[in-house]
């Protein structure tokens, strides 16, 4: 009697599982794209023991909502984007995959921070603000209650975003501000063509000069200007007519030569800040080594091997130099040769990999920033949070975790194989499918190619002109390797750190870039560097140092 008993009780449990998995039409990753049963609640809350919203199918299984829902979207629009995103292929066809439709109101970029803060203001705001915000926003409106704090929806709902945490802790560090919370959804599109632009030259001009290989060591460079000096390098017939290395201000010897004496990269966006292997925070122009380069870049212009107009020419001068064939390195695109007689001539334009010097044997040279942060945030307003974290969730999707051929590239360059294909078995290059021919084309038709929140992963290169392959070719082989971060140029301050060392922190700046110029023309001699030194730390530079490591250190914290 007992057992059967326990067999009815064990066939209706299975009936009622039974039922259950056939009573929805909802699809998995890669399954149909039609809405299941009607929603019982459209509160966006998650009824008692639920794990998802009753208007919501699980995490995997689309469509997200199980009726169309509608969400209100603020954002930024660009001169090529339309006006109304829903004639964008990509939300048409995401709001036939997830249900989820958007209603949009697209500002340019001059009236929207005006108008979002009218908004927020006048207690009238969508559920949706996009491509228009700055972390100062999420600073100000997160803890007033009026943007969503979003760490429970995206460890419910973001899995592609937690993978992306995991594979990059950057990118959660950036997003997560100085009270330890998450506002914001951040951008990370790390890319081919985002390379540290310095120090190219021509083939030609080294082969003219008699150099049998590329420098690798700062004796070496020297050696290489020295020829490109005194040698008819440009190949012309007039041996003085050659700037052996010409560029605007001193950037580039921060980006090149510097990190060869210090063994640290400062950053292109940190002003001199590094981090040490301890984690200690480092101002580079007060080390022992940063006069040592500052020697070496002396020693360059005293010798007529850098350009004497560095410290007053514009861009455009020296963009001229450098198409006329005058310049042997440059710190620009290699692209700037299309169209001239050096193109004409199919010469190479050749990189230089980080170099070594007597006082550093580590190569290292400053990564590109390939994050931004505010990308998207949702609001009080909104009655479907875990909806729009699952539908943003989708744009953080690798390649490898596609949804019907949609991931955070498709953003970029749309729809793999119709608008796009890679041209070799190793993904490494691609190009477009006409008509598509450009961002241009995508963003009027596709797409809006940048700036909503996503991964957006386009290491391949895109097949293109001669100068723009050897630039990308040539940064990989020669420079990828040995890049590395410095302080993090998207760390955190808060209001009172901001206040107490600004003023200072700019008075600093100002002051060492003015004495770096003055030691590497000679109006000051190397050997008042220790009375430079002193005199740093009457622009608190202590003071600075200290909340700097503060910073760094929630930062740090925040990665993990």
């Amino acid at each position: 009697m007992k057992r059967s008993v326990i067999l009815i009780l064990v066939l209706a449990l299975l009936s009622a599982i039974l039922a259950g998995c056939g009573g929805t039409e909802s699809s998995t990753a890669g399954g149909a794209e039609t809405s299941g049963a009607a929603a019982s609640s459209e509160t966006g809350t998650a009824p008692e023991g639920s794990t998802v919203p009753d208007y919501m199918n699980p995490v995997g299984q689309y469509p997200i909502a199980k009726d169309k829902i509608t969400v209100s979207m603020m954002a930024q629009k660009d001169a090529t984007q339309p006006d109304d995103w829903n004639e964008l292929l990509v939300f048409q066809r995401l709001e036939k995959l997830t249900n989820v439709h958007f209603d949009f109101e697209i500002v340019s970029k001059e009236a929207f921070p005006t108008q979002m803060n009218v908004k927020l203001a006048s207690n009238n705001y969508p559920d949706v603000l996009a491509r228009g915000l700055v972390p100062n926003d999420e600073d100000t409106y997160g803890p007033a209650g009026k943007f969503i704090e979003l760490t429970d929806l995206i460890r419910q709902y973001m899995p592609n975003l937690q993978k992306l945490w995991g594979e990059v802790p950057d990118v959660k560090a950036a997003m997560t501000t100085t009270d330890g919370k998450i506002y914001g959804l951040g951008y990370y599109f790390p890319s081919s063509g985002n390379v540290p632009v310095v120090s190219f030259f021509n083939e030609a001009w080294m082969k003219n000069a008699g150099i049998a290989k590329v420098p690798e060591t700062t004796d070496e460079l020297y050696a290489m200007l020295k020829a490109f000096k005194e040698k008819d390098a440009n190949g012309n017939g007039d041996p003085d007519d050659e700037i052996p290395f010409s560029y605007v201000g001193v950037g580039a010897f921060h980006l090149y030569i510097q990190p060869a004496f210090t063994g640290y990269t400062g950053g292109s966006n940190a002003d001199g800040w590094d981090i040490d292997e301890n984690g200690k925070v480092v101002y580079i122009p007060a080390l022992d080594t940063y006069k040592d380069y500052l020697e070496y870049c002396n020693k360059l212009y005293k010798e007529g091997l850098v350009d004497p107009e560095f410290v007053t020419q514009n861009m455009e001068q020296l963009r001229a130099k450098i198409m006329s064939n005058l310049v042997g390195m440059y710190n620009m695109s290699p692209t700037i040769m299309n169209g001239t007689d050096v193109e004409a001539r199919d010469e190479n334009q050749i990189c230089l990999p980080p170099l070594t010097s007597p006082t550093n044997s580590k190569k290292v040279l400053a990564a590109p920033s390939s994050i931004a942060t505010s990308s998207a945030v949702i609001t009080d307003k909104c009655k479907y949070p875990e909806a729009v974290a699952r539908y943003f969730d989708l744009f953080y999707a690798s390649e490898e975790d596609a949804v019907e051929n949609f991931c955070g590239k498709t953003v970029l360059l749309g729809y793999e194989n119709e608008h796009w294909k890679y041209t070799d078995e190793a993904k490494t290059k691609y190009e477009f499918i006409p008509p598509i021919t450009n961002s241009d084309d995508l963003n009027k038709s596709v797409s809006i190619t940048m700036y909503l929140p996503g991964y957006v992963n386009n290491m391949a290169m895109q097949v293109s002109n001669k100068y723009m392959t050897q630039k990308i070719e040539e940064s990989q082989k020669k420079q990828k390797a040995y890049e590395v971060t410095s302080f993090p140029g998207m760390a955190r301050y808060t209001k009172e750190e901001a206040d107490k060392i600004s003023l200072a922190a700019t008075d600093l700046n100002n002051y060492v870039k003015m004495m770096e110029a003055k030691f590497i023309t000679g109006e000051e001699s190397p050997e008042n560097f220790e009375a430079y030194r002193a005199e740093l730390n009457k622009y608190k530079l202590e003071e600075i140092k200290a909340v700097k490591q503060t910073v760094y250190d929630r930062w740090d914290a925040a990665s993990k």
